[in-house]
């Protein structure tokens, strides 16, 4: 067809325009087949992301369930084995806590003199906080723990095991709650250490206990478990002429080293 202007155009194609405005003659090199994505290699790098995805999914799912009833309570012992140990200090980690968490406090222990001879058993909620680990929300998920606990407890210390005014269980926060409920229930405990505890489930029932002596250690200003849980605890067991010494410190929701030193010196003997 005959241009407008009545000429035909032979020879090489006008440069093309670039963005700036400039011309170039350079045409963009054709792309090899080997640099092309095929379909496979499409469909392959969606199968490995959606596999990714799944074993996330799976890994999460399985952080978040509750341990099997079937497998014993994740445990953690410094020290000789429970059941040859002259004495034995249970430890109940708070709420999102765990047994690597607490290991800090084992290493406390030792260094304000707690004897090689007592055992030190680190015990794990069997719920999930997502970040770590708890001893249930419900009263019902509680009695669950503390049946798992006392199982454990029993497990560890055998037939035989220390005398059972050498046997101590403690906890901080959630774990001093459970502390109180499970020296209720359970016979072999002789001493209770309750570190900052929140609202306990048995704590009325707890002035009936024959045999057992009590430690209560809470910071004055603690704005996460009210100090008033500790003190009128202290009140009924002293009104029950019962065994208890009670500590307030000035500090918040935490274990500084006072209480560190009156754990110690409570399991030492």
């Amino acid at each position: 067809m005959r241009p407008a202007h009545g000429r035909y155009r032979f020879g090489p194609r006008p440069a093309a325009r670039r963005e700036d405005g400039l011309a170039s003659n350079v045409e963009s090199a054709p792309v090899p087949p080997s640099a092309r994505p095929t379909r496979a290699r499409v469909w392959t790098r969606r199968v490995l992301v959606t596999l990714a995805w799944l074993l996330l999914a799976g890994a999460a799912y399985l952080r978040c369930r509750p341990r099997p009833a079937h497998l014993p309570l994740s445990t953690v012992v410094d020290g000789p084995a429970p059941a040859r140990a002259a004495g034995v200090l249970f430890y109940l980690h708070g709420y999102g806590g765990g047994v690597a968490r607490a290991q800090g406090l084992v290493e406390r222990l030792r260094a304000d003199g707690l004897p090689a001879d007592v055992s030190i058993v680190l015990l794990e909620g069997p719920f999930s906080t997502g970040l770590g680990h708890s001893w249930g929300d419900t009263e019902e998920e509680q009695a669950t723990s503390r049946a798992r606990v006392r199982a454990r407890l029993r497990e560890l210390l055998g037939e035989s095991g220390p005398a059972r005014a050498r046997v101590v269980i403690a906890g901080f926060s959630q774990g001093a709650s459970m502390a109180i409920d499970l020296a209720v229930e359970e016979p072999r405990i002789g001493g209770l250490v309750s570190l900052s505890p929140c609202a306990s489930w048995l704590r009325g029932e707890l002035p009936k206990r024959e045999g057992l002596r009590v430690l209560l250690v809470h910071g004055k200003h603690d704005d996460t478990c009210p100090v008033s849980e500790s003190r009128t605890l202290a009140g009924v067991l002293e009104a029950a002429h019962k065994p208890v010494e009670y500590i307030e410190l000035e500090g918040g929701h935490s274990v500084p080293q006072q209480a560190i030193h009156a754990l110690s010196t409570f399991a030492s003997h």
